[in-house]
C-alpha cells in the first residue's frame, strides 16, 4: 500500500477513520487495522525487530519516516475522535490512547519525514501536528483528568519545535519544521478547547521567540538561504521550490510574516476562549472554527471576567499588547511611505488585522481599554484614515464591536464616529450591485457594528433617531426635492428633518456629485443592514418606504443600490411590505420607458430574479409573488398589444423581448425544489399561468430562439423549466366558463390576434396536417388555446413528463367542441411521437429520464378516469410508450401498480354485487401507493377494466419475449409479498394475471417453445413459479433463522434442527401472556404480531418427535379467544399447515378445537354472541336526527366480525371431514361432539340477518357429518333431531331480509337455504323408529321434515324477492317451493301443532309468513289453550287479546302479569276503549310502558297523552307522573303537548273533551316539581314563552313588508336573555348557549305569522374509535367517546297553526328511518323534529344547508340537473355523483313515506335539497295522492332507463318491504291520534285506508310489483303537476 500514489493511501485511512456508522463489528477491525500501523520514534524491541527495514537514524538524530507510517498515525488522531470509546477498553484504554498522541506528538521535531508529494493540501508533518494536537485537545476537553497531560506535550511540542526552527538547516525548516508549526496553527484555531489563561500565558512565552527579528528574517529568506548557502541538488532545489509553491497557493506563504501572523491568531484564539462558555459536547472541525466561534461569542456577549491576580500573566498580557500595536503601526507607516499595496507575501493586511484583533482581546483580558488601541480604531474608522484595505477596515469594525459589548460607555462616541464613517465617500464602500451577490464586508460589518453602538448608547428612542438622520442623509445627497411627509413621520420631526437636511446639504457643497453619490449609496446599504439587525417591523417599515420613494426617480446606480437592498428587506420584511416592495418593482416596470426599453428597468429586473433566487427563506411568501409576476407579465403583454393596436407602425420587438426577460424571476422562483404548487391550485394561479402562455405562445417565445440571436438562448430552457412546474391547465368544472374563456379571453386582444394569428394558424395546420378543415374554423382563442398545449406538453415530454397530456382533455365544455377537440386530437398524437422520437435518441444513449417510472405510474392511473376523452387519450399514451419500449417492464414498480390497477378495477366492479346502493368512488392500494378515483357506472367500470386487461396482456406478453427472467423474478415478488388478511375471502385479478404469466414460456425458451408446439400439448412453467417463490422464500427464512441463531450464540455450528426446550418454553410463556391480555382487554399486539406468534410456535411444534400439548393448546385457544376474521384466517392456515406437516397431531388439534368451540359457546362469542340476535327496531330508541350511514356501517362490521370467525371455522371443519371420513373414526367422533354440542345451543345461536349464512351452513356440515358417519339408531336420531331442532330455532323470530346492501351476501344465502333443502327432500331415517328418542308419529309421518321445507322454500323466496324486487331477467327468477301448493287447507293445523311442539315461537311466525286463515285460525287456538307456552313471544299475546276483548279469553288474561313486554306503541293501544279497560290488560301496558326505558317511551309522548282520553282508572297518569319524576326532559314534552291537545282548533277556541283531565295532569305534575327540577322547568317554560310569543306578536304585521316584520322580530329578540340550561323544545337532546339576536326572519306564509331564528346549541356525540389491526376488539364495537359540540341551530315558531299533524308525520317518518336502519340499507330520511307547545303553537327545527326548490326557481335555476351541476361539478365529478346518489336514496325513502302517510302540500315550496343532494320534505300533511316524481327528478337520477333511475326504483321497493312487517305499530301509532280531530283524520276509513297501503294480504313478490306499479303511476302525476301550478298562481312559488 506504500506505493499508492496520489494520496490514495491517505484518503482510504481516513474514511476508515470517519466513518461513524458502521456496525461495531467493522469498527473494532478498522481500530485493530489502524492502531497496528501506528509507530513512535521510540519503540519497544519488538517492534524494533519487526520493522527494521522501514526505520533508520540519520547523523542528527532524526528518525525516517515512511508517508505510509505517517498516514497510519494521522488516521489514528482522526479515528480516536471519532469514536466514543477510542480503544474500546474504559478508562486504561483512553489513558494508553492519550499515552500514544503524546509520543506522536514528541517525536514530530525528531522525525524525517518523507519527502514525497502525495499529499494535496498540506504535508505529512503538517498534517501530523494537526491531526494528533486536534486529537488530544478534543479528547481532553471531553476527559479532564488528561488536560495537563495534553497540554504539557503540546508546549513542549512547541518549544521543541521552536528551538529547532532556531538551529536546523533552513531546507528541513521549509519542508518538516515550519508545517509542523502551521499544523499546531490549524488545529489551535479549529479544535475549540477550555483554556486557562495560564495555558495562554505559557503558549506566549513559548511562541514569543519565534517573533525575533532574526527568526523572522531568516524564515523570510528560507528558499534564497537553501540556494545560496545550502547548495541543493537540482532535485531537492525543484522539491523545496514545488513544495514552497502549494503552500502559496493555498494562501500560505510559509514566510516570516506569515508566522507572525499565525501567531497572533493562535494567542487571541487561545485567549479568547478563555473568557467565553465552556466548551461541551461533539465539536465541528473545520478551518478556523474555533477562532471564529470564539470571536463570534464574544461579539454577540460581553467577556467572561477572568479575575488575572498573577502580575506576571498581566505584564506579559500588556507586553502583548503593546507587541500588537507595534506590529500595526510599523507596518501602517511602511504602507504610508509606499506607493503602491504591499506585496502579498508579506501578509501586511492580515497582520494588521490580526494585531487589532490580539489588542482588543487583550484589553478584554485585563477589563481595561486601552486608549491607544481605541485611537488606533477611531482613526481607523475615520476618512483621514490612510489604509484603505477591506480587511482591516473589517478587522477594525469587529474590534469595536467587541469592546463595545464588553465596554459600552464608548458605544456613544462610537455611533457618532460610525454615523460619519459610513456616511463618508471612501472607495472601499464602492459596491457593483449588479454583478455582486451580496453588499460589501465593510459596509455590512460597519452596519452591525453601529446597531451595536445604538442599542447600548443610553437613551430614549435612539434607534429611530439614528435611523432617520441617515435616511436624511440619504435624503440630502438626492438631486431631488426631499418631502419628509411622505415617510409618515410626526410633525415635529418634519420640521426639524427640513433643518437637519439643510445642514447636512452644506456639509456635502465640497464633495463631487459622484463622492455624493458614493455616500449616498453606502447610506443606503448601511441603512438597510441597521434595519435588518434591529429586526424592528417600524423600522423596516420606515426604511422599505424612503427607499421606496427614492426608487421611482432614482439615477441608474442609485437604483441598483436601492433595488438590491429593497431585496434584502424584502427578504425579512412583513409580508404588507413585502407586498409594497413586489408591486413598487412591478409599477417601475411595467412604466418602463417604450422608447428606451433595454436600460431603465434593468436593475429592477435583476432585483426581482435575484429576490426569486433567494426567496427560499421565506417560502410562505412563494405564491404572493409568483402571483405578482405573472399579473405583471400579463399586465404588460397586454400593454403591448394595446399599443400595436393604437399604432401599427410602432416597433415593439424590444418590448416583446423585454416582456421575455421577466420569464427569468419566474423561472428561477419556480426553480425552488420546495416550491411545489397544489394539485388544486387556486383558480386565480391558474388563470394567471394560462396568461401567461398565451402570452408565451401570442408573441413567439418557444420559438424566439430558433432566430439567429444568442441573446435569447436561454428563453427555450427556461419555458421547459416553467413548463414542468405549471399546473394542469384545464379543470374540471360544471358551466362553461373554459370554453367562454377561450372565446373572449381579456388577455389576447382581438385586434391584435387578427394581424399574427395567420402565422400560428398555419403553424398549428403543421402540428395537425390531416385537420386542415378543423384549424380553419378556431377562433384565435382556441388556436393559441391548443398552440400552448402543443408547446407545454412537448417540453414536459422531452423532459421525460408524460403524465400531464391527458389532463387537457378533462373539461367537459371543451370536449364537446368538435373541431377544437379533433385539433386537440392530433396535437396530442403529435406529442405523443415526439415523445416517442426523444426516447428513442435517450434510450439509444441509456439516457432515460428516471422521471419516466413515475410519469407511466401517473398515465396508469389517467387511464382509468371518469372522463371517457382523458381515459382513452392516458390509454394510448401509455400503450404506445411501453409498445415502444417494452423494456420498461422490467420496472417492478409499473408492473406492481398495474397488477394493483387490475385488482382495484375488479374490486371497483364487484362494489355492484357487494354494496349496491354505496358505490365506492376511491380505491387505494398501499403496495403501489396508487388511488383511483372512479364513475358511479358500473358498466363504465366495466369497460375501463376490460381495456386495461386487454393492454396489460400485451404488456406483460412483449415483456415476457424480452426479458422473461427479469419479468418472472418481478411476478414472482408481487405473489410472495404476504398480503393483508383484511380482504378475506377476496378474489385479487393483478395476483391472477401474475400467476399466468409468471408461469408463462417466452419465445426465448425455445425448446420449450418447440416442444408444446409439435406435441400440441400446452407446457408452461407452472413447476418453476412455484418452486421459485417457495425456495426462495425457504432460503430467505434459512438466512433470517441462522442471522436469529449467529446473534443468539455465534455461526460455530448448524442451526438446531429441532426446536431447543429454552426456546419452547419462551414460546409458550408468550403465547400464554398473549391469551392472558387479550382476555383481559389489555393487549397491544397487533395482527401482524399474532400472526407471526402462531407461525413461529407451529414451526416450533412440526420440528418436535413429541408435540408440546401446552404449547398446541395456546395455539389453538388463542385465536378463538381473540375472535376477530383475520386472527381465524390466520389460524386456519397455521392448523392446515401443523396437521400436514405432523398428521399426528391431528387428533390433538381437533380436540383443543372442540375445546375452544365450546368455551366459545359459554363465553357467548362470535356465532353466539348475545349482541348478535334480531331485535325489533320498535324496541330500539328511536330518534329524530337523519340517516347515518356510519351507525349502518358500523353494524354491518361489527356483525361481520362476530359471524365470519364460527364461519371460516366451519369451513375449515368441512374441509376436515372429508379427509376423515373414510379413515379417521377419532376425528369423526370429534367431529360429531362439536356438531352436537353445538345444535344443542340453539337459542344461543345467532339470528342476526347476516348469520343467516352460517347457520345454514352449520346444518350442512351436520347433515354431511350425519350421513358420514354410522351410528346406532338411536345416536342417529338423537343427532338429526338436535339439528332439526337448530334449524328450526332460526324461525322463531319475526322474518328479517338481509342486513346490508350486499348481493352476494344475499346470493350466498339463497344458495345455502337451497342447499339444505335438498338435504332435507332427501334426508331419511336409517334406525328403527321404536327405539328413537322422537316420538313415533312424528318420525313415521315425517311431521318435522314438512314444515321444515315450507319454512325453508318461504325463505328462499322472500330472498329471491329481496334480491331482485325488480324482477330483472339478469338476476334471475324467483324460486318459488312446490311444497307449499301440494298441501291441503285440512293439512294446515297438522302443522302449526307440529311446529307448535317444537317451539310456539315458530308457530306464531308461521302466520306471519303464510297468510292462511288455518293457520292464523289454529295458532290462536293454540296460543288461547297453551297459554304459558308463549310468554315469552311478545308477538303472541294479539293471538290472545286480538283487535278487541273476546270475554271467552278473561280466564287467560292472568298470564299478562308475566308476558314478555310488547313496544310501547303497541302497549298503548291497550288503553283504548276496544279492550273495555280490562285491569289486567292495563296493567299489563302499564307494567310494559314503566319497564321500557325512558329513552324509549319518551318517542311515543303524543299517543301517551291521547291514552288519557280513556284513562277511567287512572293507570296512564300514574306513568306519566311517575316517568316525569325520572327524567325531566320527559316531564316538559309531556306538559307542553298535554297544552297543546287543550283545544282541537288553532285558536284555541273550541275545547277538547279531555282538557279538564289534561289541566289537571298538568297541575299535579308541575305541582310535584320542586327544588332543580321546579327551577329548571320556571326557566325552560318562561325562556320560551319569550320567543314562541314573537310570533303571536306579528300577527297584526302580517299584511306589511318584511323589512318591518323583522325589524319587529329583532325588537323582540333583543329583550330575550339566555339561561343556563334551557334548551329547545324541539332539542331536548342540547341546551342553547347563546341566540343570534339578528338572526330572525319573518317566512312566507299566506295567513299566519311563522319566523325564524338562530341558536347555538351545545350538544353530545358519541365517538367511536376503532383500530382494524388491534386484537382487543374482538366484538368490533371500538372504543366510545363522548365529546361536546356547538352547532348553530335554526328553528321555526309558530302561533295560530297546529303543528300536531307535522308531529305525527315525522314521527312515523323516523320509525320508517329506524327500519331502514335495521336493514342495513341506505334509504335517506330527516325526521327533523316538531314539538306542540301549546294550542295552536310549535317549534319546528330547520333542516340545515338547504335550499328549497322553490328558491331555485326564484334564482332562475331551470332544473334540478343544473341546480346539482352548477353546486357540485360537471356529471363526470365525483362530487357531482356522491350527490345525484345522495338524491336518490333520499328520493327513494321519502317516495315511499309519502305515499304510506299520503302527504300532500308537496308544492316546491316543501321539498328541500341538502348541502350533500338529499332531498327532504318538509311541512308535512295527509292527503290521499301518489309521491311526486316528475320528469326534472328523473332527468338528475340520469334518464328513466340509467342505472340511477333503476337503483331509484330498487331502492323504493325494498323500502315498500322493509316497513310492510311492521305495517301494524305503524297503524296503531296514527290510529290513537284518531279523536284528536285533526284535519286529516276521518275517522276509521282513515286508518283502514292507512293499512290498506301495506298491501298487507299479497306475498312480497306481489307486493314488489305493487309498488312498481305505484312508481310508474308516480311518474309525472297529473294532481302534483295540477298542484304545482297552483300553488303557483297563489303563492308565487315556482315548480319549475
Amino acid at each position: 500500500m506504500d506505493c499508492l500514489e496520489l494520496n490514495i493511501h491517505q484518503r482510504i485511512l481516513s474514511d476508515l477513520a470517519s466513518n461513524n456508522n458502521a456496525s461495531p463489528e467493522s469498527t473494532k477491525h478498522r481500530k485493530v487495522l489502524i492502531a497496528s500501523k501506528v509507530q513512535t520514534r521510540v519503540a519497544d524491541d519488538e517492534v524494533k525487530k519487526g520493522d527494521d527495514e522501514s526505520t533508520e537514524k540519520n547523523g542528527t538524530g532524526r528518525v525516517y519516516m515512511s508517508a505510509s507510517r505517517v498516514h497510519c498515525n494521522v488516521a489514528f488522531g482522526e479515528l480516536v475522535v471519532n469514536f466514543s470509546n477510542p480503544a474500546g477498553g474504559g478508562e486504561r484504554s483512553l489513558d494508553k490512547v492519550i499515552s500514544v498522541l503524546i509520543d506522536i506528538l514528541r517525536d514530530i521535531p525528531f522525525i524525517d519525514f518523507d519527502p514525497s508529494l502525495s499529499w494535496e493540501d498540506w504535508a505529512l508533518p503538517d498534517q501530523l501536528a494537526f491531526s494528533t494536537t486536534s486529537a488530544l485537545l478534543r479528547l481532553s476537553n471531553d476527559h479532564p483528568q488528561f488536560v495537563d497531560q495534553a497540554v504539557k506535550a503540546i508546549f513542549d511540542f512547541v518549544a521543541q519545535t521552536v528551538q529547532n526552527i532556531g538551529s536546523s538547516p533552513s531546507f528541513e525548516i521549509l519542508t518538516q519544521q515550519y508545517p509542523a508549526v502551521h499544523g499546531l496553527y490549524r488545529a489551535i484555531s479549529s479544535t475549540s478547547y477550555n483554556w486557562t489563561i495560564e495555558h495562554w500565558n505559557t503558549l506566549t512565552l513559548h511562541l514569543r521567540d519565534l517573533c525575533s527579528v532574526s527568526v523572522v528574517d531568516r524564515l523570510n529568506r528560507l528558499l534564497v538561504d537553501i540556494l545560496q548557502k545550502e547548495h541543493p541538488d537540482h532535485e531537492t532545489l525543484q522539491y523545496a521550490q514545488t513544495f514552497l509553491g502549494r503552500y502559496v497557493s493555498q494562501g500560505r506563504p510559509l514566510s516570516g510574516y506569515f508566522m507572525i501572523c499565525c501567531i497572533l491568531e493562535m494567542q487571541w484564539t487561545v485567549l479568547a476562549q478563555t473568557m467565553t462558555a465552556p466548551v461541551t459536547g461533539p465539536l465541528n472541525i473545520c478551518e478556523a472554527a474555533a477562532a471564529n466561534k470564539a470571536w463570534s461569542t464574544l461579539s454577540r456577549t460581553s467577556a467572561l471576567e477572568l479575575g488575572i491576580e498573577d502580575e506576571a500573566i498581566k505584564k506579559n498580557i500588556l507586553a502583548t499588547i503593546q507587541y500588537a500595536l507595534q506590529c500595526f503601526g510599523d507596518l501602517a507607516s511602511q504602507i504610508e511611505e509606499m506607493d503602491s499595496d504591499p506585496n502579498i507575501d508579506t501578509y501586511a493586511w492580515e497582520t494588521m488585522s490580526e494585531s487589532l484583533k490580539l489588542a482588543s482581546v487583550c484589553c478584554l483580558a485585563l477589563h481595561d481599554l486601552d486608549k491607544s488601541l481605541l485611537k488606533r480604531i477611531m482613526l481607523m474608522l475615520s476618512n483621514s484614515s490612510s489604509i484603505s484595505d477591506n480587511m482591516v477596515q473589517e478587522a477594525a469594525l469587529k474590534a469595536t464591536t467587541v469592546l463595545v459589548r464588553s465596554f459600552p460607555s464608548i458605544a456613544p462616541e462610537m455611533t457618532m464616529q460610525l454615523r460619519r464613517f459610513v456616511t463618508s465617500p471612501l472607495p472601499l464602500f464602492q459596491f457593483e450591485f449588479a454583478a455582486e451577490n451580496r453588499t460589501a464586508p465593510p459596509l455590512s460589518a460597519a452596519a452591525k457594528c453601529l446597531a451595536l453602538c445604538i442599542k447600548l448608547t443610553p437613551g430614549d428612542d435612539l434607534i429611530m433617531s439614528n435611523m432617520y438622520s441617515l435616511l436624511n442623509y440619504i435624503a440630502a445627497t438626492s438631486k431631488e426635492i426631499y418631502d419628509p411627509v411622505s415617510l409618515g413621520t410626526q410633525h415635529q420631526f418634519t420640521a426639524q428633518g427640513r433643518g437637519t437636511i439643510h445642514s447636512l446639504e452644506s456639509g456635502l457643497r465640497g464633495l463631487s456629485e459622484d463622492e455624493k453619490r458614493l455616500t449616498g449609496i453606502s447610506t443606503i446599504s448601511v441603512v438597510t443592514r441597521l434595519a435588518l439587525e434591529f429586526q424592528m417591523d417600524d423600522v423596516t417599515r420606515l426604511t422599505i418606504s424612503m427607499l421606496l420613494q427614492r426608487l421611482r426617480s432614482a439615477e441608474p446606480t442609485v437604483e441598483a443600490a436601492i433595488a438590491y437592498n429593497l431585496v434584502d428587506l424584502a427578504l425579512s420584511a412583513p409580508k404588507s411590505a413585502f407586498v409594497d416592495i413586489i408591486r413598487v418593482f412591478s409599477n417601475i416596470n411595467r412604466s418602463a420607458n417604450p422608447d428606451d426599453p433595454r436600460f431603465s428597468n434593468n436593475m429592477v429586473l435583476a432585483a426581482q430574479t435575484r429576490l426569486a433566487q433567494e426567496l427560499h427563506r421565506r417560502p410562505e411568501l412563494y405564491e404572493t409573488y409568483l402571483v405578482e409576476l405573472l399579473t405583471l407579465f400579463a399586465d404588460k403583454g397586454v400593454a403591448i398589444q394595446n399599443l400595436k393596436i393604437a399604432n401599427h407602425h410602432v416597433k415593439t420587438d424590444d418590448m416583446i423581448e423585454q416582456l421575455a426577460s421577466l420569464l427569468l424571476p419566474i423561472d428561477a422562483l419556480l426553480s425552488r425544489d420546495d416550491f411545489h404548487l397544489e394539485k388544486k391550485p387556486s383558480s386565480e394561479i391558474l388563470t394567471l399561468f394560462r396568461n401567461a402562455w398565451f402570452l408565451c405562445i401570442l408573441f413567439g417565445f418557444p420559438h424566439m430562439d430558433d432566430k439567429e440571436t444568442t441573446a435569447m438562448d436561454w428563453l427555450r430552457p427556461a419555458l421547459a423549466r416553467i413548463a414542468l412546474k405549471t399546473p394542469p391547465m384545464v379543470v374540471e368544472e360544471s358551466l362553461d366558463a373554459m370554453a367562454s374563456d377561450l372565446e373572449y379571453n381579456s388577455i389576447i386582444r382581438q385586434e391584435y390576434a387578427h394581424t399574427v394569428i395567420a402565422r400560428h394558424r398555419t403553424l398549428l395546420a403543421q402540428y395537425t396536417p390531416f385537420r386542415p378543415g378543423d384549424v380553419k374554423y378556431l377562433s384565435s382563442g382556441q388556436v393559441i388555446f391548443v398552440l400552448t398545449m402543443h408547446d407545454i406538453e412537448s417540453m414536459r415530454s422531452a423532459q421525460g413528463f408524460a403524465s400531464s397530456l391527458p389532463l387537457w382533455f378533462i373539461n367537459d365544455s371543451l370536449n364537446k367542441q368538435p373541431s377544437l377537440n379533433s385539433c386537440m386530437e392530433g396535437v396530442a398524437e403529435k406529442v405523443i411521437r415526439g415523445c416517442i422520437s426523444d426516447l428513442n435518441s435517450k434510450a439509444a444513449q441509456q439516457t432515460m429520464p428516471t422521471s419516466l417510472s413515475g410519469e407511466l405510474r401517473c398515465l396508469l392511473v389517467l387511464s382509468t378516469h371518469r372522463i371517457a376523452m382523458a381515459r382513452d387519450v392516458a390509454s394510448k399514451y401509455l400503450n404506445r410508450l411501453i409498445t415502444s419500449f417494452p423494456s420498461l417492464m422490467c420496472d417492478s414498480q409499473l408492473v406492481f401498480a398495474i397488477l394493483e390497477a387490475l385488482t382495484l378495477l375488479q374490486r371497483a366492479c364487484d362494489n355492484e354485487f357487494v354494496d349496491e346502493y354505496n358505490p365506492v368512488y376511491e380505491y387505494h392500494s398501499d403496495r403501489s401507493n396508487l388511488t383511483l378515483q372512479l364513475t358511479d357506472s358500473y358498466d363504465g367500470r366495466t369497460e375501463i377494466l376490460m381495456q386495461l386487461k386487454r393492454n396489460a396482456n400485451v404488456w406483460l406478453e412483449l415483456a415476457l419475449g424480452r426479458a422473461p427472467m427479469e419479468l418472472q423474478s418481478t411476478l414472482q415478488k408481487y405473489l410472495s409479498v404476504s398480503q393483508s388478511a383484511a380482504n378475506l375471502g377476496s378474489a385479487e385479478l393483478g395476483a391472477s394475471v401474475a400467476e399466468a404469466f409468471g408461469k408463462g414460456v417466452g419465445p426465448l425458451n425455445r425448446h420449450l417453445l418447440s416442444l408444446s408446439n409439435i406435441s400440441q400439448s400446452p407446457m408452461d412453467g407452472a413447476k418453476s413459479l412455484a418452486s421459485q417463490i417457495a425456495i426462495k422464500g425457504f432460503y430467505a427464512g434459512e438466512a433470517a433463522g441462522i442471522r436469529l441463531s449467529t446473534s443468539l450464540g455465534g455461526m460455530h455450528m448448524s442451526p438446531p434442527q429441532s426446536t431447543p426446550p429454552e426456546e419452547l418454553r419462551v414460546l409458550r410463556d408468550e403465547m400464554k401472556r398473549a391469551t392472558d391480555d387479550v382476555r383481559s382487554k389489555k393487549s397491544v399486539l397487533t395482527v401482524h404480531d399474532l400472526r407471526r406468534l402462531l407461525y413461529r410456535a407451529a414451526a416450533a411444534l412440526i420440528s418436535l418427535n413429541t408435540p408440546d400439548y401446552e404449547l398446541l393448546h395456546y395455539v389453538i385457544t388463542l385465536p378463538f379467544v381473540v375472535s376477530t376474521p383475520t386472527a381465524t384466517s390466520t389460524a386456519i392456515e397455521v392448523w392446515t399447515w401443523l396437521i400436514a406437516e405432523n398428521p399426528h397431531v391431528e387428533v390433538a388439534v381437533m380436540s383443543e378445537i372442540l375445546s375452544a368451540w365450546n368455551d366459545s359457546i359459554a363465553r357467548a362469542q362470535g356465532f353466539f354472541s348475545k349482541s348478535l340476535k334480531y331485535r325489533d327496531p320498535l324496541y330500539h330508541p328511536i330518534s329524530y336526527s337523519p340517516t347515518d350511514k356510519d351507525i349502518i356501517d358500523r353494524g354491518w362490521a361489527q356483525a361481520r366480525r362476530l359471524v365470519k370467525n364460527h364461519a371460516l371455522i366451519i369451513q375449515m371443519l368441512f374441509s376436515r371431514l372429508q379427509a376423515a371420513r373414510y379413515h379417521r373414526p377419532a376425528v369423526m367422533f370429534l367431529i360429531q361432539k362439536i356438531v352436537l354440542r353445538s345444535a344443542y345451543a340453539y337459542k344461543a345461536m345467532s339470528t342476526h340477518a347476516l348469520a343467516r349464512e352460517l347457520r345454514f351452513s352449520f346444518l350442512l356440515f351436520g347433515f354431511e357429518t350425519l350421513k358420514s358417519s354410522t351410528l346406532d339408531a338411536f345416536c342417529e336420531n338423537l343427532l338429526r333431531e338436535s339439528l332439526y331442532t337448530a334449524a328450526y330455532s332460526w324461525f322463531s323470530v319475526q322474518p328479517n331480509w338481509s342486513y346490508g346492501a350486499s348481493r352476494v351476501q344475499v346470493d350466498a344465502d339463497i344458495k345455502v337455504c337451497s342447499e339444505f333443502l335438498s338435504y332435507l327432500q332427501s334426508d331419511a331415517i336409517r334406525g328403527s323408529p321404536m327405539i328413537s328418542s322422537l316420538a313415533p308419529v312424528q318420525l313415521g309421518s315425517a311431521q318435522l321434515n314438512l314444515p321444515l321445507r315450507l319454512l325453508c322454500e318461504h325463505e328462499i323466496f322472500r330472498l329471491c324477492v329481496w334480491n331482485n324486487p325488480l324482477s330483472e331477467v339478469k338476476k334471475g327468477v324467483d324460486i318459488a317451493g312446490s311444497t307449499e301448493r301440494t298441501v291441503l287447507e285440512s293439512h294446515w293445523g297438522s302443522i302449526v301443532k307440529s311446529m307448535w311442539q317444537v317451539d310456539p315461537a315458530i308457530a306464531i311466525f308461521f302466520a306471519e309468513r303464510f297468510q292462511y286463515t288455518t293457520i292464523r285460525f289454529e295458532v290462536s287456538r293454540l296460543v288461547r289453550s297453551a297459554t304459558a307456552s308463549v310468554l315469552d313471544v311478545p308477538e303472541a299475546l294479539l293471538f290472545l287479546v286480538g283487535e278487541r276483548l273476546d270475554p271467552n279469553v278473561r280466564r287467560d288474561l292472568k298470564y299478562l302479569l308475566f308476558w314478555a313486554p310488547v313496544p310501547p306503541i303497541i302497549a298503548n293501544t291497550f288503553f283504548e276503549k276496544r279492550y273495555n279497560s280490562d285491569p289486567l290488560i292495563l296493567q299489563y301496558a302499564h307494567r310494559v310502558l314503566a319497564q321500557h326505558p325512558v329513552e324509549l317511551t319518551f318517542f311515543f309522548i303524543p299517543q301517551v297523552v291521547q291514552a288519557l282520553r280513556y284513562d277511567t282508572l287512572g293507570y296512564v297518569a300514574r306513568f306519566i307522573f311517575e316517568t316525569a319524576k325520572i327524567s325531566q326532559l320527559f316531564c316538559h314534552q309531556i306538559i307542553w303537548n298535554m297544552k297543546a291537545n287543550c283545544y282541537k282548533d288553532d285558536a284555541a277556541e273550541i275545547e277538547d273533551p279531555m282538557k279538564p283531565v289534561l289541566d289537571g295532569m298538568i297541575a299535579k305534575v308541575v305541582d310535584s316539581l320542586s327544588g332543580e327540577a321546579r327551577s329548571f322547568y320556571d326557566r325552560e317554560f318562561s325562556f320560551f314563552n319569550e320567543v314562541t310569543s314573537i310570533s303571536g306578536k306579528l300577527k297584526p304585521y302580517i299584511k306589511k313588508t318584511k323589512p318591518e316584520k323583522k325589524a319587529k322580530i329583532d325588537e323582540e329578540m333583543a329583550k330575550i336573555k339566555v339561561d343556563v340550561g334551557v334548551y329547545l323544545p324541539s332539542n331536548p337532546d342540547g341546551i342553547v348557549v347563546d341566540i343570534d339576536k339578528k338572526s330572525g326572519r319573518p317566512l312566507q306564509s299566506h295567513a299566519k305569522a311563522p319566523f325564524m331564528a338562530t341558536f347555538k346549541v351545545r350538544k353530545e356525540r358519541v365517538v367511536v374509535n376503532s383500530n382494524p389491526d388491534a386484537l382487543v376488539d374482538g366484538d368490533g364495537s371500538g372504543v366510545e367517546t363522548v365529546e361536546e359540540y356547538d352547532t348553530w341551530q335554526q328553528a321555526i315558531f309558530k302561533v295560530g297553526d297546529d303543528c300536531r299533524q307535522d308531529v305525527l308525520a315525522l314521527q312515523v317518518i323516523a320509525m320508517f328511518k329506524s327500519i331502514f336502519e335495521s336493514v342495513g340499507i341506505t334509504l335517506y330520511l330527516f325526521p327533523y323534529r316538531v314539538t306542540a307547545t301549546a294550542p295552536g303553537c310549535g317549534v319546528i327545527d330547520v333542516v340545515p344547508n338547504s335550499t328549497s326548490r322553490d328558491e331555485m326557481g326564484r334564482a332562475k335555476v331551470n332544473d334540478l340537473l343544473d341546480f346539482f351541476v352548477a353546486k357540485y361539478g360537471g356529471q363526470d365529478t365525483v362530487s357531482f355523483q356522491k350527490a345525484r346518489l345522495n338524491f336518490i336514496q333520499s328520493m327513494a325513502a321519502y317516495s315511499v313515506a309519502c305515499y304510506i302517510l299520503q302527504i300532500k302540500d308537496r308544492h316546491n315550496g316543501n321539498i328541500m335539497i341538502d348541502g350533500e343532494g338529499h332531498i327532504v320534505h318538509i311541512g308535512v300533511k295527509f292527503e290521499p295522492n301518489s309521491f311526486k316524481l316528475n320528469h326534472e327528478m328523473v332527468l338528475l337520477m340520469g334518464g328513466r332507463y340509467s342505472q340511477g333511475y333503476q337503483l331509484f326504483q330498487n331502492l323504493t321497493v325494498k323500502a315498500f318491504l322493509a316497513i310492510r312487517p311492521f305495517a301494524n305499530a305503524i297503524v296503531d301509532t296514527a290510529q290513537l291520534m284518531l279523536d284528536t280531530g285533526l284535519p286529516s283524520f276521518k275517522g276509521e276509513p282513515t286508518i283502514k285506508r292507512l293499512r290498506d297501503r301495506f298491501t298487507l294480504h299479497l306475498n312480497e313478490r306481489q307486493a314488489a310489483d305493487y309498488m312498481m306499479g305505484v312508481i310508474k303511476n308516480a311518474h309525472e302525476n297529473v294532481r302534483s303537476t295540477a298542484y304545482d301550478e297552483f300553488q303557483r298562481l297563489q303563492n308565487g312559488i315556482p315548480y319549475k
